[in-house]
C-alpha cells in the first residue's frame, strides 16, 4: 500500500511536466482581473457584474452578441497587430470564463471559440497553451478540440522561436493520455516534447520526456503511468472541477482516498497495481 499526500507526490521540479494543472490554478487566479479590461465587462457584451443575477434571455442575447463577435475576429486581419489582437481576446476570455453568472445559463460554449482566435494571431504565445488545456478540456469538456488547435498552433513553433516550446507538445500529450485515451498519441507527442527540450534551459527533462514515451510505447494502458499523472494533475491545481476530475478518475483506477482530520487528502494505491505492471514488463 502506497501513502501519498496531496501536497508532497513527486520529485522536485518534475511538477512543470503537468503543465495542464498548473493551467488550473492560474485561472482561479486571474479571474479577479477580468474588470481591468479595455472598456470593462461591457466591451464584449458581457454582463457588467459577474455578482448580480442575469435572466436566461439576456445571457443568450450576450453569447449572440459575443458569437458574431470572434466569428470576425478569426477573419479580422490584424494589419501588425496580431500580439494585440490575441491579448486584447485574452482580456475578453477572462471576462467571459469569470461571469459566473451568465455561464451557469449558457455553459462554456464559446471558450474554443477565443482560443481558435488567439492561436490565428499569435500562435507563438506558448503561456497561452496552458489556459486552452484546462478550460477548452475540462470545463467545454472538449479535449479533441484543444488537440486540434493545439496542432494548429504547433505548426508555427520551435524550440528556436521559443525554448519552452515543448511544454506545448506535453500539454498535448496530456490531454491525449488522460483524456482522450490515446496512448499512443500521447507517446509520440511526449518524444516530441523530448526533441524539443534538448539544448534549452530545460534539457534536464527530456530523458524523462522519452522514458515516460517509452513506457507508453510498451505498455499503452500502464496503469500506474495513468495514476501518477492524475496525481500530479490534482497536486498541482486548486481548480476545483479539475480537482474533481482526478479524485474520480483516481477511484476509477484503483485508488483509494482517505480525508485526514486537517481536510487534506491520502491517496492509497494498491500495491498490487505496482506489481501487474511489473510483471507486464
Amino acid at each position: 500500500m502506497v501513502n501519498l499526500s496531496g501536497q508532497s507526490i513527486f520529485p522536485k521540479g518534475l511538477s512543470i511536466l503537468v503543465p495542464i494543472a498548473v493551467a488550473g490554478m492560474a485561472l482561479m487566479s486571474i479571474v479577479g482581473m477580468q474588470l481591468y479590461a479595455p472598456g470593462g465587462l461591457k466591451g464584449s457584451g458581457m454582463n457588467s457584474n459577474p455578482t448580480e443575477k442575469i435572466s436566461a434571455t439576456a445571457a443568450q442575447q450576450a453569447q449572440q452578441q459575443e458569437t458574431a463577435r470572434l466569428k470576425l475576429l478569426k477573419l479580422l486581419p490584424a494589419l501588425g497587430y496580431n500580439n494585440l489582437l490575441a491579448d486584447w481576446t485574452f482580456l475578453s476570455f477572462l471576462q467571459y470564463f469569470g461571469d459566473d453568472p451568465a455561464r451557469e445559463k449558457t455553459n462554456y460554449e464559446l471558450l474554443d471559440d477565443y482560443f481558435e482566435v488567439i492561436v490565428t494571431h499569435d500562435p507563438r504565445w506558448v503561456e497561452m497553451y496552458n489556459f486552452l488545456s484546462t478550460s477548452v478540456s475540462f470545463y467545454q469538456a472538449r479535449p479533441d478540440l484543444t488537440v486540434q488547435l493545439i496542432e494548429r498552433g504547433l505548426q508555427s513553433l520551435s524550440p528556436a522561436k521559443n525554448s519552452k516550446a515543448w511544454l506545448v507538445w506535453r500539454t498535448k500529450g496530456i490531454d491525449e493520455l488522460l483524456l482522450l485515451g490515446d496512448s499512443q498519441a500521447s507517446a509520440k507527442s511526449h518524444e516530441m516534447a523530448a526533441q524539443w527540450a534538448e539544448h534549452t534551459p530545460d534539457q534536464d527533462f527530456s530523458p524523462r520526456l522519452r522514458e515516460f514515451a517509452e513506457t507508453l510505447k510498451q505498455n499503452p494502458d500502464h496503469l500506474l503511468i495513468r495514476i501518477q499523472t492524475w496525481l500530479m494533475v490534482y497536486s498541482t491545481t486548486q481548480d476545483k472541477l479539475v480537482r474533481k476530475r482526478a479524485i474520480q478518475e483516481l477511484l476509477e483506477l484503483g485508488v483509494k482516498i482517505k480525508t485526514q482530520d486537517n481536510g487534506e487528502l491520502t491517496f492509497i494505491i494498491p500495491p498490487e497495481t505496482s506489481k501487474k505492471q511489473n510483471k507486464k514488463k
